[in-house]
């Protein structure tokens, strides 16, 4: 990678942008609250939540619902339900876990031009993005990735991969950044953070 500061970092969201995902990765994430903590009736409009992140909406879910934080106990036995569930349905529905079309070429075309660097930020837990992008057949190897791990806001998240992005290529800054996602909460996100902004769309609006 070069030095030149005109280097530009695409950081490229996961569910409905690289993975056509979002149905089942819904649906896995309400059932585990269930499976794992009898907690039924949420509100699944994610994007009233403050931060539209698996960390995020989980943390608001045990506030409103006991009053408290989840404990690492609990946090833990919720993850490995929702990423249990994953997998289920993925033995059971392999074609409810593929890429968006034309994901993985764009991926291998940005990571071969000179002057771009790619990264991956998603509000998704680790192992479930990892586990979805496996499924969709998406070679991430090499690539700069945060996770919901790295923090509680999209914005943290995006500014993790950025870290990172400049850590593994080597460089100081980049001439522009390009954050791409499906959902408002990533245009919201981009506006508050100054980078440019491509919307993914597919399916009914």
């Amino acid at each position: 990678m070069t030095g030149d500061e005109n280097v530009k970092l695409a950081i490229f969201d996961i569910d409905g942008t690289l993975t056509n995902t979002n149905r089942v990765d819904d649906g896995c994430f309400v059932r585990a609250l269930s499976e794992a903590h009898a907690i039924t009736g949420i509100n699944t409009d994610w994007a009233t939540y403050p931060h539209t992140t698996d960390s995020g909406i989980t943390l608001q879910i045990f506030q409103e619902r006991f009053g408290r934080d989840p404990e690492a106990h609990e946090l833990a036995k919720f993850k490995s339900c929702f990423l249990n569930l994953l997998n289920e349905r993925y033995n059971s529905n392999p074609s409810s876990f593929t890429e968006i079309a034309g994901a993985s070429v764009a991926l291998t075309r940005l990571k071969r031009e000179y002057d771009w660097a790619v990264a991956i930020a998603t509000g998704c837990w680790r192992e479930s993005a990892l586990l979805k992008l496996r499924a969709a057949k998406i070679d991430i190897d090499g690539i700069p990735t945060a996770f919901a791990e790295d923090g509680l806001s999209r914005e943290e998240i995006l500014l993790a991969a950025v870290s990172q992005s400049l850590e593994q290529y080597q460089l100081s800054s980049f001439g522009k950044i390009v954050s791409i996602g499906d959902g408002l909460w990533d245009v919201r996100t981009a506006r508050r953070l100054g980078f440019a902004f491509l919307g993914i769309g597919s399916g009914h609006a």
